[in-house]
Parts: C-alpha cells; structure tokens; sequence
C-alpha cells in the first residue's frame, strides 16, 4: 500500500542527493548500501523515519529540510512558508546529557535549543508535541539500540515505568538510559542493551523510589 502523503519524505531528497558530490562516501558514512541512496535519487523508493535522520545528519541539514514540502505553492512564499511549518514540531532540545553507562552529572536543565521533527512522526509514535523533549545520550552501554552521540525523542509522560521499555532514570544529578523490565510484586530491572554489561534489580522500595523523566521513543530511529 503506497504511504499517505504526509508519510512522505520531501520530494527535494532526490535534488539533494543528485547534488552530492560523492554517493559512495555519503553510503559508508550512514551505513546505507549506495544501491538504495541511488533508489532515493530517483525517487523510486522513500526513506524510513531513522534513515532519513541519518541523512539529515550526515547532510548537515534540519530534519525540516527533508519533510517541507516544496512542491506545494499557494501564491506566495509567506504561504509556503506556512504550510511547512504547520508539518513540523519544534522540539526542545534540554541542557542534559544522558549516560547510557555509568551515571552522568547534570545541572537543572535547560532548553539548548528548539529542533524540528515532523508532526506526522510525532503522531506515529504517540507522543504529543507538548510533552516532547530531546537529550543527549552518551556512552555504549545501550548499544546497538542507541548509539553514542545518538540525539533520543523523550516522553516526558512517563513518570513511571508502566510497562516495559526504554526509560531516562533520574537519581540525584545522574541521568541515565536504561531498558526497564517490570518483575512480580514491584521488581524493577534495569537492562543495558550491551551484553558486556550486568543488569541490576531494584526491589519494590528502591523500584518505587526511582525517578523517571521519560520513556525514550526514538533514536535515529522508532523504538
């Protein structure tokens, strides 16, 4: 079934493709096969969520780059200019650095900066606009499923770890990511996606004692 248009990554990823001086470079860099950046140059194939903000990043672009819709015109560039920015959410990005490992020190946080993302994104993973947050996640002890370096979406929500998932646990001034698996009469584990690394388990009055700013929803990627 072909995506709603919405759905769609800008129709300028071909434009901004066919004008890259080196494909191949740009395929080793994001990790995609040079077969499917030449499918997205001819504009034979769409991009997913994650893929498209690796080649926002790798491109130096705002993910706003690549979901405008620039082949619509309604008379004037004010009302183009409208009608893109209707489809785009500004995200705050937080003065926090998640640790994914051992605990980070953080300040009382404060927005860096606002970031787009797509309002149809937001929508598909279930978060409201107003409760979106971006932070920074350092360290490899969720690897693969989040990277170093990797900018995370946050529910600010989830208050608490009401099913399993992804969630930024707060204690103190450290802020870490951590996999939450929810055990019998109140157990709390915490899981790092990388194996080289022990899980720990919170008893029911640590586990209700810890702190939960949100549930990641997205890395580079839904999850």
């Amino acid at each position: 079934m072909a995506a709603d248009n919405d759905d769609k990554v800008s129709n300028r990823l071909p434009d901004l493709l066919a004008a890259h001086p080196n494909l191949s470079a740009l395929s080793r860099d994001i990790g995609i096969s040079r077969r499917m950046l030449d499918r997205y140059k001819a504009g034979v194939a769409e991009p997913t969520l994650g893929t498209a903000a690796l080649i926002a990043r790798a491109l130096s672009l705002p993910m706003d780059a690549l979901v405008s819709d620039v082949s619509v015109h309604h008379g004037s560039d004010v009302d183009a200019s409208v009608a893109i920015d209707s489809k785009i959410a500004r995200v705050p990005l937080l003065d926090v650095v998640a640790s994914a490992g051992p605990g980070a020190e953080n300040s009382h946080p404060y927005e860096l900066d606002l970031l787009p993302f797509p309002r149809v994104w937001l929508d598909r993973i279930g978060v409201p606009e107003r409760y979106a947050r971006f932070v920074d996640a350092r360290g490899d002890s969720m690897e693969p499923t989040i990277k170093d370096g990797s900018i995370c979406l946050v529910d600010t929500r989830s208050g608490h770890a009401r099913r399993d998932g992804i969630y930024v646990l707060v204690d103190g001034n450290s802020v870490r990511i951590k996999r939450i698996a929810i055990g019998w009469q109140g157990a709390l584990t915490l899981i790092s996606d990388n194996e080289l690394y022990a899980p720990e388990t919170l008893a029911a009055p640590d586990a209700e004692a810890l702190k939960i700013a949100g549930r990641v929803v997205w890395a580079g990627g839904e999850i």
